[in-house]
């Protein structure tokens, strides 16, 4: 996340917002994340890409900060980002919008502790959490001071280690106590029998915000096109949520797609992580109170991530 705050300042820099709302091209081109989170577009990627090559051309992009990157060097017209880090965009005055929820919460609670029943037993605990300052650390943290748990003082948050070595320790009984998102809970899980989920973080969520799920990523696209192509958007949006019908109804066909797409996760990873991951399509318009309810935690524990205010309506294509 460091690493993506400092491109994504510089790039401002850099960049000017003139070239950000420069009218969109004729071909439209969108990236595509390698990993779990790109596994919803891959039939999108393949299905425009065959019917409609003079329209939409797709690139594939390792990690978030690249997307954030090139959406403001003007590479890319849409692609898919954390909520808070496509919030923080738009609120340093770079056109974009949401056009869908494409992923809800996916995050999980794990321990060998057969004590933990709830989160306050996890007072004096030492915790590691996946993703400083991400989605998953501050869902923990609220839903934990709903409870009167404050991190750093009731227990000890730890940020150190990437999502496979989380699972690899927990799976190895290195560590106890740890969040971590789908697919890499499910792999721990698999490798040690005693790991639980005794704390349901989606069913925590739901009673302290009356929200059916927190959004995990959406996906995004620059006003400019939004507003002067809505044929296309139409097209890209229709195209996105068969993807995302597709990958569920079929994880092993999608998985052997996704990796001749070059999308850097195996078929056999795939096949595991299309059913727990999450995949949604909501369209903007309807995903607005979930998204402002995750939002709202971000302003309260650090305002600075999501640009210090809640976006306004604009933020929100009028997407069903």
């Amino acid at each position: 996340m460091k690493r993506l705050w400092a491109i994504f300042t510089a790039s401002l820099f850099i960049v000017s917002i003139s070239t950000v709302a420069a009218s969109p091209k004729d071909k439209v081109t969108i990236s595509v994340l390698k990993g779990p989170s790109g596994l919803s577009g891959a039939w999108m990627m393949s299905e425009l890409s065959r019917t409609s090559p003079d329209e939409f051309e797709f690139i594939t992009v390792s990690s978030a900060d690249m997307v954030v990157a090139k959406l403001l060097n003007g590479e890319i017209d849409a692609g898919v980002l954390p909520v808070n880090v496509a919030a923080k965009l738009y609120n340093a005055g770079v056109s974009v919008q949401v056009l869908a929820i494409v992923g809800n919460g996916m995050v999980k609670f794990l321990t060998t502790d057969p004590t933990v029943q709830g989160l306050a037993d996890l007072k004096g605990k030492t915790i590691y959490i996946a993703g400083q300052k991400a989605t998953p650390d501050y869902v923990f943290q609220y839903l934990c001071a709903q409870k009167g748990l404050s991190a750093g003082t009731d227990y000890v948050p730890v940020y150190s280690l990437a999502y496979p070595e989380i699972a690899a320790g927990l799976a190895s009984g290195k560590i106890a106590y740890a969040v971590l998102p789908e697919p890499f809970a499910a792999q721990a899980i698999s490798k040690n029998r005693d790991i639980k989920t005794p704390i349901d973080i989606t069913k925590e969520w739901r009673a302290a915000t009356n929200q059916s799920d927190y959004p995990m990523s959406l996906f995004v696209a620059r006003s400019s096109l939004v507003e002067s192509s809505p044929e296309k958007i139409g097209i890209l949006v229709d195209s996105y949520r068969a993807s995302i019908q597709k990958a569920l109804q079929d994880p092993a066909v999608t998985g052997k797609l996704a990796e001749s797409l070059g999308l850097g996760i195996s078929t056999q990873i795939a096949t595991i992580a299309i059913p727990i991951s999450n995949f949604v399509f909501i369209g903007a318009a309807r995903a607005v109170p979930s998204i402002e309810a995750l939002l709202s935690v971000f302003l309260q524990f650090d305002p600075v991530s999501i640009g210090g205010i809640m976006p306004n309506r604009s933020f929100y294509a009028p997407i069903q």
